[in-house]
This record gives structure tokens, C-alpha cells and sequence, in this order.
């Protein structure tokens, strides 16, 4: 199970940021409460472990786009080009082994808090345990994610994207040594299928693809992160 969105934080980094916040403050107001030692304990540890798995995400997230520049410098690169090294791996290991239920427990004791006679908002606000209404993202902050895949021929790939409750949206592409964006293709269903017009009849191309909102036809917000896809005759 996962905690309510109204007082717990929905992104991993945010939710190690929160409980690393809620792990301190509580081991604070514990005494007070009538919480003992061991219930303490068992925040500090669940909140190490949180914010464990919250960093080797982000190592994991680095790693993996290296990893993905190297393949395609390597693979698509012109001869003579230089060779990139090939990315150091990460190792990760875990300190302590916890059981299953991390979420479920913090659940069960913010319940526990709010029901102790002498809480009160003010406690609640230091925990951040207080109930709110998350407010709606203003629609100048809205940005995709794009997920692009392999072009197998045709001058064709399939893009996703996530569309942030938004209609529709348009693709862009930017041809190598321009800083021209050009639209290739508009949809309001994932995935689309986006076929190029390379700059060299039957030579593969690689460029760079984007995406950008749209409602009623006007953009939203701000465009994707660009990837570059290398489309095939």
C-alpha cells in the first residue's frame, strides 16, 4: 500500500526528502507522544533504507544513460571519431536488510500519532502528517517524458509520450547542425508512429526528437528532453 498523496509525497526523491524530515522530527515529539524507543528505531531505519533506494536510483539513472550515449557513439559515430570510454559499473549494498511493509508501517503509526490525546495540528505540521488537497501543476510547468524506440526501416519509429492530461501533442525533430526545430508529426494517442523525410535520400539519419503539449492546437508548458533516434531506410 502507499500513503495517502494528501500528506505523502508521490516521487521517490521526495519521499526520502520527507521521510528523512519525519525520521528526525519524530524522534523529537516521540517521548512527548508516548511512542518508546523502538518505535523510533524503526523509523530511523525504514528512513535509511528510503533514502538508500532514493540515491542508487539516481546512480542507477546516470549509469544508464551513459550507457546509453556510449552505445550510441560507439554504434553510430563516423570513423575516426574519438572512443568513448566505457562507463565505470555501480555496485550497490545494502547495510541492513528490512522487512517487507516500509509504506504500510509508516501508515499504521501516523494513524497511531493523530489518535494520541495530546497531538496536536502544530505536531502534525512538524510531521508533515496534515491532510491537504495537492494543488493542480500550473500548465507553464507541465513537461512530458518521451520513450522513443528503435527505427527498423522506413524512416519510421514509434514515439511515447506522457501527455500530462493534456489533448494532444506534437513531435519535433532537429536535423544535425541545425538548431531548427521542425514539427514531424501531431497526435493525441501514444504511441505514434513518425516517419521522416531523411536529408539524404536512402541514408540513414540520426536526429534529435522532442515532444510538445498542446491544447486546442496551442502549446503547453515546456517541450520534453530531446533523445536522439537514428532513423533506416
Amino acid at each position: 500500500m502507499i500513503p495517502s498523496r494528501k500528506w505523502f509525497p508521490q516521487g521517490l526523491q521526495e519521499r526520502a526528502a520527507w521521510y528523512k524530515n519525519f525520521n528526525t522530527k519524530f524522534a523529537a515529539v516521540a517521548p512527548s507522544l508516548g511512542f518508546v524507543p523502538a518505535d523510533v528505531t524503526i523509523v530511523a531505519a525504514d528512513s535509511e533504507l528510503l533514502e538508500f533506494l532514493a540515491d542508487i536510483a539516481t546512480e542507477q539513472a546516470t549509469y544508464n544513460e551513459a550507457l546509453r550515449q556510449y552505445r550510441v557513439i560507439i554504434t553510430e559515430g563516423d570513423i575516426g571519431e574519438p572512443t568513448p570510454a566505457f562507463p565505470a559499473s555501480t555496485s550497490f549494498d545494502i547495510t541492513e536488510v528490512r522487512p517487507t511493509g516500509l509504506f504500510e508501517r509508516l501508515d499504521d503509526l501516523v494513524k497511531r500519532i493523530r489518535v494520541v490525546p495530546n497531538y496536536t495540528a502544530e505536531t502534525g505540521a512538524l510531521l508533515g502528517i496534515i491532510p491537504e488537497t495537492p494543488s493542480k501543476p500550473l500548465l507553464d510547468d507541465l513537461k512530458p517524458a518521451i520513450a522513443a524506440s528503435e527505427s527498423f526501416g522506413g524512416f519510421q519509429f514509434n514515439l511515447d509520450v506522457t501527455r500530462m492530461g493534456m489533448p494532444q501533442f506534437k513531435v519535433q525533430v532537429q536535423r544535425k547542425g541545425s538548431s531548427t526545430w521542425q514539427d514531424v508529426a501531431f497526435a493525441t494517442n501514444n504511441p505514434v508512429s513518425v516517419t521522416v523525410t531523411p536529408t539524404t535520400p536512402d541514408e540513414p539519419e540520426r536526429i534529435l526528437v522532442r515532444a510538445v503539449l498542446l491544447k486546442n492546437n496551442a502549446k503547453v508548458g515546456q517541450p520534453s528532453d530531446p533523445t536522439y533516434v537514428t532513423v533506416n531506410p
